[in-house]
């Protein structure tokens, strides 16, 4: 039994390999090419301990402009990009109650987009249960962990033009909004999300040439917002959701 839970685990993970690998190693190469004195430990030590694509993506032009981050606004950032992770748990909390207190730990710091995806699908109960979601939050985390490694090793030993490779974490969540927006009825948030952001980037553009780096954190915060203050009215009616 405990073979086949594995076994199945590793199965269920195979969509997330190539991506992972994918995006790993695009952050591994960013990271080895624009900030100095980074190499595979570096990149091993933060895709180990932060496991947040979008979050080590910023994280390069952090580094790199070290001097325009306060430790403030590295954290409010930081909590901005990766609120959606606290959302995804609310599923999980009466499942990873009963759970060993590391166990419960690990299955948190790891849970991601696709790791969520995956678990949420889930039936099984009890220890079968326990073991499937560590296997498959264990095996996408070392996928993670690979590609970002493979990348940093690649970025110092060859000659990279990394021209528009930040992008790829960009392209990435485009493809997910296209998605969304196919398969939903509801665009409003989507159209929120481009008008404000388009707004902030104008605004800066006029009053702050050259500090484009500092849109995403106003813009993302005014999102959420207005979102918020939207919630009711976004909601479907009751027989829809029922």
């Amino acid at each position: 039994m405990t073979a086949k839970t594995i076994r199945a685990a590793f199965v269920s993970s195979l969509p997330v390999l190539m991506g992972y690998l994918t995006m790993g190693m695009a952050f591994g190469i960013l990271l080895a090419t624009q900030v100095r004195g980074a190499n595979g430990l570096t990149a091993a030590v933060m895709s180990f301990f932060t496991i947040s694509g979008s979050m080590q993506f910023a994280a390069v032009d952090m580094l790199r402009n070290a001097g325009d981050y306060s430790i403030f606004l590295t954290a409010v950032l930081a909590l901005v990009i990766n609120i959606r992770y606290a959302v995804y748990g609310l599923p999980f909390l009466r499942t990873f109650r009963p759970y060993p207190r590391l166990l419960k730990y690990y299955l948190i710091g790891t849970l991601t987009d696709e790791t969520y995806a995956i678990e949420t699908r889930d039936r099984r109960r009890g220890r079968g249960k326990r073991l499937y979601l560590f296997c498959v939050s264990f095996f996408d985390h070392m996928y993670w962990v690979t590609g970002s490694v493979a990348g940093a090793v690649l970025g110092n030993m060859l000659p990279f033009d990394t021209a528009g490779i930040d992008f790829a974490m960009v392209a990435l969540f485009i493809v997910v909004l296209v998605d969304l927006c196919r398969d939903g009825s509801n665009h409003i948030p989507a159209a929120v999300g481009a008008v404000v952001t388009a707004a902030v980037l104008a605004l800066f553009i006029a009053a702050c040439p050259g500090h484009f780096n500092k849109v995403l954190l106003p813009a993302m915060v005014l999102t959420i917002a207005i979102l918020l203050a939207l919630r009711k009215k976004l909601q479907p009616p009751a027989e829809v959701r029922k």
